[in-house]
């Protein structure tokens, strides 16, 4: 009886070393032929965007158990100099279900002396020795209509979260593309290209921006609310400055409020919301155009609020 109850024990003990061996070697192959496949997608998209001399990566890591292919050590510019270091670029999906994207990032500690001239511009404008911070970024299509989120933490800068909608009038547009073209557009120092190229076939439902400020406003204008002009040449400025950026006129009403949403922000920087909804989808190159007749406050219905 006891050599039974032995024989058995023994067996069932053999039983669970091979299929522990077996789940192991599962997992092998599902990290090994996961982080293939994922390379093999993104090398496609790179090469298809040309973007292959502008994304640098030391290796890419597939984490079997949430099936997540991440991107370790990324660096976009020149190798040299990039413009931005990602310790880690994560890829929420897997199978890689374009058009839909989930992505999460880190951006690794660099040091102001270790970036291109153009972020080192950007960091001392700021206020920042070292870059560090995280972020993440969505994107989901239905039919026509196109989701996204971003979000990004700058320490000792703030946080931004983005969101939009909108609608892609022609199909044939790919997404995969589409987010290529808006990387290398801006890469190239060309972002006027999206305009040529999709400027009449994205139509913007929707679109919030949301700002925390953890230090970025109080470097750029320390002690707003003291300075020697009148609180009136303030916002008689900010008026002027609306104008130039082709929100509004700098005489009116739209101008006004603007001004007085941006004195109250800057004179207690926490949180400022800007919004646009139009009454009915509008075009890119419509909403260029409504700059450039100092107009796109009224056109796109925007509020600007500070919470």
């Amino acid at each position: 009886m006891n050599l039974n109850i032995t024989t058995k024990l023994a067996k069932a003990f053999t039983a669970l070393i091979l299929l522990s061996c077996l789940a192991i070697f599962a997992l092998y192959l599902v990290q090994r032929y996961g982080a293939q496949y994922a390379e093999h997608k993104i090398q496609e998209q790179l090469e298809r965007s040309g973007l292959t001399s502008f994304v640098h990566y030391e290796s890419i890591h597939f984490d079997p158990f949430t099936l997540t292919p991440s991107l370790e050590n990324v660096r976009f510019g020149a190798d040299s100099a990039p413009w931005l270091r990602f310790a880690r670029i994560s890829l929420n999906q897997y199978p890689i279900k374009y058009p839909d994207l989930d992505v999460d990032f880190w951006i690794q500690r660099s040091p102001i002396d270790s970036v291109s001239r153009d972020m080192r511009q950007w960091m001392r404008a700021a206020g920042i020795e070292t870059l560090l911070g995280k972020g993440s970024f969505s994107s989901k299509a239905e039919g026509e209509k196109v989701f996204s989120q971003f979000k990004l933490d700058i320490k000792d800068v703030g946080k931004i979260s983005l969101s939009s909608n909108i609608n892609l009038l022609d199909q044939t547009i790919n997404m995969p593309e589409l987010r290529s073209d808006i990387i290398a557009s801006f890469a190239l120092g060309q972002p006027e290209a999206i305009l040529i190229m999709y400027g009449e076939a994205i139509k913007l439902r929707s679109l919030d921006v949301v700002y925390t400020e953890s230090g970025l406003i109080n470097h750029l204008f320390p002690q707003f609310a003291i300075l020697s002009e009148s609180k009136q040449t303030q916002l008689d400025l900010l008026a002027f400055r609306s104008q130039a950026l082709g929100l509004a006129a700098a005489d009116s009403k739209e101008a006004k409020l603007i001004a007085s949403a941006i004195w109250a922000f800057l004179s207690k920087p926490e949180t400022l919301t800007l919004s646009l909804s139009p009454s009915s989808p509008i075009s890119v190159k419509e909403l260029v155009l409504s700059t450039r007749e100092e107009r796109l406050y009224k056109d796109s219905n925007m509020t600007i609020t500070n919470n």
